[in-house]
This record gives structure tokens, sequence and C-alpha cells, in this order.
């Protein structure tokens, strides 16, 4: 039965059978459903126009179609979810979100991504705040909370971290992090690009206050769309930077209020297409690939290529527990990690990521991919 349905599941992704595609980390296989979706709400654009009354309520739908996917993937309600552009938009409303004073603090880790820590560099020139680095090891697996907790003081306002690192496919116990620093009253904004889709999130059990993440990597969905979770407690440390159509429940004069919802901190139209793309790879990946299958699926490739990787010579992986993720890193003695990269793929057809930070590469284990892919890489790896 696994697998008919993984076969399935590759049919429907037609990009995992052009290559051996092992890098959802940067972009997922785009799946028919999710490439059709899009097609029919452009095509009922075009032929039927986009004013009028059932034009408008069909938008609204696909919105809060949108809204209750993401919070039924996050085990939270729909009014704690803000449609996003990206990972970025999410994380730069937190960030903005605040009203910071010269000499305020933010601690984060020394394995974010870019998306996290612009907004950062941005308010730190800005405003005058200080970050502050939690530094991790090489592997991201020093004690987590209490490497944070050594650097709070009563100046600090926000920590930002990944739920999964980047760099290292590390899955950090954000739990830990969040019950600490709410034990000293400093919300926690959590980087989920490299998690949704790729482990399962309770955004409940785990406590979270802000979660920010993409639909275009493990999600499989359209570029330009994401959500932010804001938990109801958490709502009152931020305000909306920018404001519009979506953000408000009354728009007359003296009476202009914002949603109460997270809704508020969404600003107006977005592409309605890529929305119903959204939609499609959630409904998707729920009901046709299920949840529970995909993350056992991507957590027992994750294991088999750990246990792969470790017979090709002079490799040094940096991922430190097999099965937590679907992200191993690695590094190849003697071998410069673009040019590896650029030769899988040139003269193997194969698709990793190198990253230039940490001079290391990147597989990414999908939920569509196979043990004999896999085993592909390792000769290709060996053969250089």
């Amino acid at each position: 039965m696994t697998d008919q349905h993984l076969e399935r599941i590759r049919q429907t992704t037609p990009a995992t059978s052009t290559h051996i595609y092992l890098n959802t980390g940067t972009f997922g296989p785009l799946p028919i459903c999710v490439a059709q979706a899009m097609q029919q709400q452009t095509e009922d654009e075009l032929r039927g126009g986009r004013i009028g009354g059932k034009p408008f309520e069909k938008l609204s739908a696909i919105y809060a179609a949108a809204r209750s996917n993401v919070a039924q993937l996050l085990h939270a309600s729909i009014d704690e979810i803000a449609l996003t552009d990206n990972t970025g938009e999410g994380l730069n409303i937190v960030c903005y979100g605040f009203n910071w004073q010269a000499g305020d603090e933010v601690i984060t880790t020394d394995h974010e991504h870019v998306s996290a820590l612009a907004p950062l560099y941005q308010i730190r020139e800005r405003f005058g705040i200080s970050i502050k680095v939690a530094e991790l090891g090489p592997r991201a697996d020093a004690p987590l909370a209490e490497t944070i907790e050594r650097l709070i003081t009563e100046r600090t306002r926000l920590i930002v971290l990944s739920h999964v690192t980047w760099t290292t496919g590390t899955v950090l116990d954000i739990a830990s992090v969040n019950r600490m620093a709410h034990a000293h009253h400093i919300p926690v904004l959590i980087d989920g690009a490299q998690s949704a889709g790729a482990i399962p999130i309770d955004v409940k059990e785990l406590d979270v206050d802000f979660y920010a993440l993409p639909m275009q990597k493990w999600l499989c969905g359209p570029d330009g769309t994401g959500a932010l979770f804001v938990s109801q407690e958490a709502r009152e440390y931020i305000q909306p930077t920018y404001v519009g159509y979506w953000s408000a429940k009354s728009f007359h004069g003296d009476d202009w209020q914002l949603n109460e919802s997270a809704q508020r901190f969404e600003l107006g139209g977005r592409q309605t297409a890529a929305i119903a793309g959204q939609n499609a790879a959630l409904e998707w990946l729920e009901k046709t690939v299920g949840y529970d299958w995909l993350f056992a699926r991507i957590s027992q490739l994750h294991a088999y290529a750990y246990e792969r990787l470790q017979t090709v010579p002079g490799l040094t992986l940096l991922t430190p527990v097999p099965g937590a993720s679907g992200l191993l890193a690695f590094t190849l003695d003697g071998k410069a990690s673009d040019e590896i990269s650029k030769q899988l793929a040139e003269h193997h057809n194969i698709l990793i990521r190198d990253i230039p930070e940490t001079k290391a590469l990147r597989v990414s284990t999908g939920f569509y991919n196979t043990e004999a892919e896999i085993d592909a890489l390792v000769a290709a790896l060996c053969s250089l």
C-alpha cells in the first residue's frame, strides 16, 4: 500500500520524476492540483471578471479557507491566523510590531536565516536596539533554553529562533524556550520555514506566541503564499505596522477599529489565484497524502539517508540526530560545496542545496522521495 501511495504521489508531482529532487528545503515540487486550482481561478477572473458580488464572495471564501487550512495544520484557531506572502513577511510583522526603545534587546541564535535576521538588523539601525546571539555550536545541539536564558536581562523584549535550523536540520526544543521565556514574561517568535510541512506542529502544546511559515517549501504550495500564527494571548505585545482593507472591522472616521483576530495584520488584496493554490496544496496534503503518513515518511527517509551518507569517504554529517527532520547537512573533505552541488545537478540530475555560510551541502528528504534516490546520491558522491 505504501509503494502504491508513493507512486500516486510522484505521478501527481511531475518534477519528482524529472529530477532526483532532494531540495524541498528551498522549493517543494508543485502538485498538479495546485497548478490546476491557480489556472481555474485565473480563468474565472478572465471570463467572469473580478467585480460584483459573486466574485468578491468567492475571493473572501478563498481567503477564509486558507486561514482555516493553516489553522488545521498548526492545531490553532482560525482567528489566530493571518495570511502573508512568505515567512519573511510574518517575521517582519512581529519584529516591527513592538514599540521599540533604544537599549531594548532581542535574543536570537547563530543558526538563523537572513529572513529572521534582516528585520532585526533593520530595527537595530532604526531604533537602537541590541541583538544578542546564543551560540549553539556547529551542529546547533547546545542546551537551548539554558544557553538563551543566560543572555536575558531586564531589557530583553523578544526571542527569535527557528523550529528547524536551515543550516543543519536540527529540531530545536522550542517548547522549553517558550516555557522559560514566559517565566520571564518575554514573547518568542518562531521561524517555521523548515518545519511547516516537515514535522508535526501543535502550537498549543508548544506554547507558541508567534509562528511564521511559507507555503513554497515542505507544503508544496505556490510562491508568494504563507501565514503567521499569533496566539490570542500574545496579540497584546504587537500592533500592525501597516493596515488596510482586511485589517479593520470598521472603516469610518472616528469609528476606525482593527479586527480583533490576527487578520488585523493583513493589509489588502493578494494574488487570489495563488491563495487558491495554497488551499489546494494544504487540502491535498491533508486529505490525499495524509499528514501522519508524510511526517513518518520524511523522518524514515531522513534516518535512511543519515545512515547511507556515513558510508561516503571523507563525509562529515553536521546534523546531530537521525530521523529528526527532513534536512541533512554535511561537508566533504577537499571538495567545495558549490562545486559539488553543480556537478551533481549537471552530471547526475540530482538537485541538492549548498550553503555558502557554512560551506556545507544540504539534502532534503521529502515524503515523495525514494530510498533508491538516496542510494543514487551516495553513489554519485562516492564517484566525485
